[in-house]
């Protein structure tokens, strides 16, 4: 593989540019490649065909610096010209819980700070404004040619960027660059971001209102979630002036039927991936991904019933899991979903005519997908034995590992000095809920890695239980013997070399796999990221920016239409109302998850119950969505994405627009809140530029 050649296209420009006219007019085939745009290349035909609308510059400008990406995964916006930003709550809950005095919780009761010097800082928060583009495609592809192998194309692109970043750095000293991969290196854009650092928290709801129905209704619809939170940006100890860029809040929202804009940081789709990678992530990536996060949370839970103190600390982090375990489940159902995996082989099969069908293109590009299906098939092994071979947590592994290092010749002495210290520390036994946990661990190694490898092997033995094999290892293994290892140690590598104390019979079948993997992880990575990048480019040449590249977690537009859809056999409405909201309150006896906060319950009658809480679009999002401002087409706020529904899940791999819906939080319910719940006067006098 490391020999695997490529032709790299110098020309990529010109070529795009030549089959660009006729290319566009035959884009019958669907890729399902979806409705991501970036800002710099925005379609203007297809705004106009499907909105009778087409932004002008000006208003994309306005637009981008108004939108912002909130901490490391979520969106925002500036929604005053005063530095005041809307998010969701689920997106502060970790800041809100660290800012939180002891003997408050403002992550389960709210906040609100009643006047601008009552607005508590929330450390460690970032919000970053994209302020500059560059399209840098040449620059990171210059010096590579078609005789370089995947692993020199690799290298030389990374040299690139670090000369790229720099020169950014030193042109650019009060930002942050960074370069962003499109179309999966078919195009390179240099993003330029403003970062603000001085986040601090105005306004946040009860959690168990942002989080009505908690996990079973989660990627739900019809939804009653009013997931927002108001911070405020800071510079040099005074609100930020965003009067040049904001959106203007409007209670009212959007209707039926009407173009809606959502503006913000989708973190990741894999719509150009090959049909022999989603087949993979089938069947190893995402159900092994599922095993972690379904060991995490059973754990965290357990953790959490500890103590009151235990539960609060926890439970952001819970909360997080839970919405991922649903998240991953349904990433899965979308790879097992035989319609959508014929869509994704009838759109590959379409794709690679069209390449093969000009001499130029196929000779270009025309392998990539057979050679990322032969990186498919290694990853199946290599991507197991990257996540489990490894201690495990078991104690005598470690022990035996830290023997093979005390005695490798390879390493430094200070090294060698250093693990055999650690050779002889700690207690090698387990007892208990420790032991209970290894051998889960233990357990779900050998599901992944086969019970002929060589390590499980050596760690069962004859044993069939992961409990029976680690008793059997602390009975038949010396190593919990300090001054045995000591001794061992001291006769030299020979000794070790010639042991047959299972657990050193084990750890040099662990060593052998980690040093393997050292070895090909990097190969399959390279050679993964330059076909992968090669796909990118024949999809770029075919049709250039008239089709959406993969999200990247920066700074997309999406468009959409305010539209219910059918679902159970009936059809799901445009939007929810406060009826519905406390009528399954109600339904649920008031009981969690469907429990609502004192205030909510004492004050139901000053609220409005027609009033619309949630509704439903067709804008393609994904996670890292959250938090995004939905726009109308005068840059007016008209909600709030906080989630999607499930069927939007599967969009990760093929967009498909008929039933998945972002899920978004009307601006009326914000407004109920504040003024009826909350009295936040303060806060809707600026919202409304009243104060």
């Amino acid at each position: 593989m490391r020999k695997t050649l490529w032709s790299r296209t110098l020309l990529l420009a010109a070529l795009a540019l030549s089959l660009l006219g006729p290319a566009r007019a035959q884009q019958e085939v669907d890729l399902g490649l979806g409705k991501m745009w970036p800002f710099e290349s925005i379609p203007a035909d297809y705004f106009e065909k499907h909105h009778g609308f087409v932004p002008t510059q000006e208003w994309l400008d306005a637009v981008r610096l108004a939108s912002i990406r909130f901490g490391s995964g979520c969106s925002s916006s500036f929604v005053s010209p005063k530095g005041l930003v809307m998010t969701n709550h689920h997106c502060v809950r970790d800041f809100i819980a660290k800012a939180c005095p002891p003997d408050q919780d403002w992550v389960k009761n709210g906040f609100l700070a009643k006047r601008l010097e009552d607005e508590v800082p929330l450390e460690g928060l970032t919000v970053q404004q994209l302020v500059g583009m560059e399209d840098i495609t040449e620059a990171m592809n210059a010096g590579i040619t078609p005789e370089d192998s995947v692993d020199t194309i690799a290298a030389k692109r990374q040299a690139n960027e670090e000369k790229i970043l720099q020169k950014a750095g030193e042109e650019h000293p009060d930002l942050t660059a960074r370069t962003v991969k499109l179309y999966q290196g078919g195009k390179f854009e240099l993003y330029l971001y403003k970062v603000f650092t001085d986040l601090r928290l105005v306004c946040s709801p009860h959690l168990q209102t942002s989080h009505f129905g908690g996990d079973p209704d989660n990627f739900t619809y019809p939804r009653f979630g009013i997931d927002f939170t108001f911070c405020r940006a800071y510079e040099d100890g005074k609100p930020v002036d965003s009067s040049a860029y904001y959106f203007k809040f409007d209670p009212e929202g959007a209707e039926e039927g009407e173009s809606v804009f959502v503006t913000g940081n989708p973190g990741r789709t894999e719509r150009l991936l090959t049909y022999a990678q989603l087949e993979y992530k089938r069947d190893v990536e995402l159900p092994m991904i599922l095993d972690i996060i379904d060991t995490r949370l059973a754990t965290m839970r357990a953790r959490a019933q500890a103590s009151e103190e235990a539960e609060k600390q926890l439970r952001p982090g819970i909360l997080g899991l839970e919405n991922a375990q649903k998240a991953y489940r349904g990433y899965w159902a979308g790879v097992k979903d035989a319609e959508l995996m014929a869509k994704k082989k009838a759109a590959e099969a379409e794709l690679r005519r069209r390449v093969n069908a000009d001499p130029k293109l196929a000779k270009l590009y025309g392998d990539a997908w057979d050679a990322l299906a032969k990186v498919a098939d290694q990853k199946r092994t290599l991507t197991p034995s990257l996540r489990y071979h490894r201690t495990l947590g078991i104690p005598l592994i470690s022990r035996a590992m830290a023997v093979l290092d005390a005695v490798n010749e390879k390493l430094s002495e200070e090294a060698r000095s250093e693990a055999a210290s650690k050779a002889t520390r700690g207690d090698a036994h387990l007892e208990g809920g420790r032991l209970a946990a290894v051998a889960t661990n233990l357990e779900v190694a050998r599901r992944w890695l086969g019970s002929d490898d060589a390590y499980i092997q050596a760690l069962f033995g004859n044993a069939e239980k992961a409990e029976s094999a680690l008793r059997g290892l602390e009975k038949r293994s010396r190593l919990g013997d300090a001054a045995f290892v000591q001794g061992l140690i001291e006769k030299g590598a020979g000794a070790v070399a010639a042991s047959d104390d299972p657990a050193l019979v084990a750890a040099r079948a662990l060593r052998a796999a980690i040093d393997r993997n050292k070895q090909l992880q990097p190969e399959v990575a390279a050679a993964e990221n330059v076909h992968k990048a090669r796909i990118g480019q024949a999809v770029f040449a075919l049709f250039g920016t008239s089709v959406s590249p993969d999200a990247t977690g920066t700074l997309r537009l999406s468009d959409g239409k305010v539209r219910g859809f059918p679902y159970n056999g009936t059809i799901a409405p445009w939007f929810t109302t406060f009826y519905g909201l406390y009528g399954r309150n109600v339904a649920f006896g008031n009981k969690h998850p469907f429990d609502l906060p004192e205030p909510w319950l004492a004050n139901k009658d000053k609220i409005d119950l027609s009033r619309p809480v949630d509704f439903v679009a067709t804008n393609d999002i994904i996670g890292g969505n959250s938090g995004s401002p939905v726009i109308d087409k005068d840059r007016h706020v008209v909600g709030l994405v906080f989630d999607g529904n499930i069927e939007m899940l599967a969009n990760n791999f093929f967009y498909r627009g008929d039933i998945p819906r972002s899920v978004n939080v009307h601006p009326a319910a914000i407004m109920e809140a504040l003024t009826k719940i909350y009295g936040a006067w303060r806060l809707v006098a600026e919202l409304l530029g009243q104060d």
